[in-house]
């Protein structure tokens, strides 16, 4: 039993819990304060409710006592699903309100049979788990030296003992203790007396009935209005760490930031589910693997708590604290006759005593990666077997053990105290954090946007911690024009005058590779050249492009020379190597109609293109962005910048370098970088005509070939070539096709002697001289009409049929999608029955055979599926049954190819009849006379 005391005692309604400093967001105090709800839903029904006492213990021997009224059930299932959970104990004032985890200075006895102290729970379960409604738990606090469990806590549920007195940590002995109590999903009454609810075996007094000797209250200072601070300070220059230290001298403030709901949610026993590497302190990473948190649901139910909560707050959010219109939100959450708005600029240089506790933070970093360091060396000579001989004794080993430890000791210690900082370091003002303050998108969307707040906003004060006012004002206008220089435009959107000039030169250099290969196609014509076989200058390409090297002039000929015998003749005495391309008027005539560009290979085509597309790219980019204090951007960002403007990415190993500087470093003609923020700066002007890039292109050109000529095997260019450099062409793209294969771009038809012809969709030309479709049979009417074949027909042969449908491109000896002896173009066939014809559109029809001349190059008509023995039209939708049979009738609307061949070279072409020998004459067949879809022609 405790002694009568008759000393004085404090005031019996001194004793409250839940107030202002003392208690989380969620808490909800009824009945005068003996009833402690919390707010549910939303997600709060995931996180902790916490409340301490304002009466602290310091002597003696008081317990007070708690009911859990009400358990709330949730419906919630999974791995976070809602739990219903109380605890009870004592802390310091200064610990967190949470039990468990770092820096915590408390015990505590939970629902589920668990004793925590210093933060660290029981291994196993001390005493039964909490039952609500009816039972009333105790918790005693022993401080009375005379006791034989003095320094101990003790458990009581209806005033039986539930477990062994429990031992207070050595940390916590001398301070002062006050009553707190964590719950969720429960109600609590707490009682601190006078007046116990249950009777105890001995008399012990209540914490209200305590002793003014033994406890210590702690009463908040009154106030008309509460303050709400809105720190201001520029992204990772001290924000959090100013905070910590505010939070620490002040403790009755409450933290509003993401960083203090991530705190609240962990300790409440949530975990990340995923990695939050690329979060920041400002807006990090809530992936708990619960809809609110991820949702932001729970920041939007305590943006609407707070105001009605009577207590200090300061809103640490440094993104919105720094925008105006942000600013102006946050002022609106919280009524002006409730609360004192005030704004804190922290900008420029810091006072000392931060500078200090910055040192002291970058020193502590260094000394732990020093200590981590050792600690790794130690461990790679131990795993080397750098360890004792085998051969000694038990007792020489571990003499020898521990001589080693010593030394060991000794020397990290010396070790550590030698670490100092560098005169670098000492002068820096902010330590560098792992986690950036606002992420890089954030960063270079809002910095611009950033200013210093006013009181014509709605602040009741201003004020300037660090610097005055205009000297913060010139560091901010500082600071934005240094991060103009180095930060990206995240919502730049290329403006319509760089699409009209990109059009422009799409154009251009679509006309300037027309002409170049026009001029190799008469060369070739006038001077009987066979051409080339396709499939053996594609794998020379191909292995150059992979080797990368050049070998002996007498094993292969120089690379810039491999394509001479492509070229235009040239009129005697001017060669492309003797003109200087700088002093060329016309860029399209340099001698007798000669163009500079007529020895580009497709490697100077690329590089032309590179050059022009840099070019555009840095002028796009100030016109866009239309802010004087950026002319251009860094090196660093042209990808991103090149991404977002010509929609495609740019690939560096496609030029046979590993960084931007190296790609840069192939057209330095047209950019340089800047030693200063490494910014690209343009070589030529804005309004620079297109010719120029021309000639720069044949001017490197000539340069490498000469420095080739000389031994210089590092002159080569080491590109890859591309797709659309073998087949595919791009919009600007007008390559006429290889030695046999023309090519068809936007409705101009450049196909070549041979026949041939590229394929628009799939990008490659067919060897055979045939066009292939992706995606349909048909293409497009061409205009142009080469000379030496008939007008009026689309592959007209000397020994094959004609096709209509209006075509305009003809050959001597082949159609425009044919090859030697024709073709048919499969636009639209028509296959007949037996009594009259059935139109059908095929998509198959557009193959023609290198030998026949027909739609297959085996045998059978307008199908891929024909076989020598005949076959009808795949898509018709008469029969698509083939007929294996060489004479008699096929089956319904098919035909026999060989009869059907020899009975139109005899009887001519009889449209929607049988053939002599063959069945009907449906499909497309092609003979000396023949018939197209059920139209006569001869």
């Amino acid at each position: 039993d405790a002694p009568s005391d008759e000393r004085p005692r404090i005031a019996v309604e001194a004793a409250q819990i839940g107030g202002p400093g003392d208690s989380t967001l969620n808490v909800v105090p009824t009945c005068g304060g003996k009833v402690l709800m919390s707010f549910g839903g939303s997600g709060f029904q995931h996180l902790t409710a916490a409340a301490r006492c304002n009466v602290g213990i310091k002597a003696g021997r008081y317990a007070y006592e708690v009911r859990l009224v009400e358990s709330k059930a949730m419906q919630e299932q999974g791995r976070h699903a809602p739990r219903q959970s109380c605890a009870i104990g004592f802390s310091t004032s200064e610990s967190p309100l949470i039990f468990g985890g770092e820096g915590s200075e408390s015990v505590a006895f939970n629902s589920e049979g668990y004793y925590a102290a210093g933060g660290v729970w029981s291994q196993r379960r001390l005493f039964d788990r909490f039952s609500p409604y009816h039972k009333v738990y105790g918790v005693l606090l022993n401080l009375d030296p005379e006791s034989p469990h003095c320094h101990t806590v003790s458990l009581f549920c209806d005033g039986q003992r539930m477990c062994k007195p429990q031992p207070l940590p050595e940390s916590m002995r001398g301070k002062v203790l006050y009553p707190i109590v964590n719950y969720k999903n429960t109600t609590l009454q707490v009682n601190f007396g006078p007046a116990s609810l249950t009777t105890m075996p001995f008399v012990c007094r209540m914490v209200a009935e305590a002793a003014t000797a033994d406890a210590e209250v702690r009463v908040a200072a009154p106030a008309d209005k509460r303050e709400v601070l809105f720190p201001v300070s520029l992204p990772d220059e001290g924000s959090f760490e100013w905070l910590n230290g505010f939070l620490k001298e002040n403790p009755s403030y409450t933290e509003l930031s993401g960083r203090a709901v991530v705190q609240w949610a962990i300790k409440s026993g949530l975990n990340t589910g995923r990695s939050s590497a690329a979060s920041c302190n400002d807006r990090p990473s809530m992936e708990f693997e619960t809809r609110e948190f991820e949702d932001d649901v729970v920041q939007e139910k305590l943006q609407s708590v707070v105001p009605m909560l009577a207590r200090d707050y300061i809103v640490m959010e440094v993104k919105n604290n720094l925008l105006a219109e942000e600013r102006k939100k946050a002022l609106e959450r919280f009524a002006d006759h409730d609360f004192k708005r005030v704004a804190l600029v922290l900008m420029g240089e810091p006072p000392e005593d931060f500078k200090a506790r910055t040192r002291d933070h970058i020193l502590a970093e260094k000394r732990k990666l020093s200590l981590a360091e050792g600690q790794r060396k130690k461990a790679r000579k131990l795993a080397d077997g750098e360890a004792k001989e085998e051969n000694k004794d038990s007792d020489e080993v571990k003499k020898d053990e521990g001589a080693e430890k010593a030394v060991v000791d000794v020397d990290e210690a010396k070790a550590e105290d030698a670490i100092e900082l560098t005169e670098q370091e000492k002068q820096q003002w902010f330590p560098k954090l792992p986690t950036e303050d606002l992420s890089r998108k954030d960063l270079g969307r809002f910095f611009s946007s950033f200013s210093i707040p006013t009181e014509d906003e709605g602040f009741d004060e201003v004020r300037f911690l660090w610097q005055p006012a205009s000297e913060a004002a010139a560091y901010l206008k500082k600071w934005i024009a240094e991060r103009k220089l180095t930060q990206r435009v995240e919502d730049l959107q290329p403006g319509s005058k760089f699409r009209d000039q990109l059009n422009d030169w799409e154009r251009t250099l679509q006309e300037w590779r027309r002409r170049q290969n026009d001029r190799r196609e008469l060369a070739r014509r006038k001077g009987g050249e066979k051409p080339r076989k396709v499939e053996e200058d594609e794998k020379q390409d191909e292995k150059n492009a992979d080797q990368g090297e050049s070998k002996d002039d007498s094993e292969k000929p120089d690379v810039e020379k491999k394509d001479k015998e492509e070229n235009t003749e040239q009129p005697k005495g001017i060669t492309s190597d003797s003109i200087d391309p700088m002093m060329v008027e016309n860029i399209l005539d340099t001698g007798n109609g000669l163009p500079v560009f007529a020895e580009f290979t497709w490697e100077d085509w690329m590089m032309l293109n590179l050059r022009y597309e840099i070019h555009l790219l840095i002028h796009s980019f100030k016109a866009d962005v239309n802010d004087p204090e950026r002319e251009s951007f860094a090196e660093a960002h042209l990808l991103f910048y090149y991404q977002k403007y010509f929609k495609k990415p740019l690939q560096l190993r496609n030029f046979g370098v590993s960084t931007n500087l190296e790609l840069l470093g192939l057209i330095r003609d047209i950019v340089e970088v800047k030693p200063k923020h490494s910014l690209l700066d343009p070589q030529l002007s804005e309004d620079s005509p297109f010719e120029n890039f021309v000639r720069l292109t044949e001017d490197a050109r000539q340069e490498r070939q000469r420095m080739y000529d000389a031994g210089d095997e590092n002159a080569v260019l080491r590109l890859q070539r591309l797709s659309d450099q073998r087949g595919h062409s791009r919009p600007y793209d007008t390559h006429a096709g290889d030695d046999r294969g023309g090519s068809r771009q936007r409705g101009v038809d450049h196909s070549r002697s041979h026949g041939g012809q590229r394929n628009y969709h799939s990008g490659r030309d067919d060897p055979r001289g045939h066009q292939q479709y992706r995606s349909s049979g048909h293409s497009a009417r061409t205009s142009a009409q080469p000379a030496g074949g008939g007008g009026g027909s689309y592959s007209s042969t000397a020994k094959g049929g004609q096709a209509s449908y209006g075509s305009k491109t003809s050959r001597s000896h082949g159609g425009g999608y044919g090859e030697t002896r024709g073709g048919s173009r499969g636009v639209e066939t028509r296959s007949s029955g037996r009594g009259g014809g059935e139109e059908s559109r095929s998509r198959a029809a557009g193959y023609s055979s290198r030998d026949t001349g027909h739609s297959q190059r085996d045998g059978g008509h307008s199908s891929r599926d024909a076989r020598s023995g005949g076959g009808s039209q795949r898509h018709s939708p008469i029969s698509r049954r083939r007929s294996p049979l060489r004479g008699g009738a096929p089956a319904s609307g098919g035909s026999s190819y060989a009869a059907q061949r020899s009975s139109y070279a005899s009887h001519g072409s009889q449209p929607y009849a049988s053939g002599h020998r063959g069945g009907t004459g449906g499909g497309s067949s092609r003979g000396a006379g023949g018939s197209y879809g059920g139209y006569s022609r001869r």
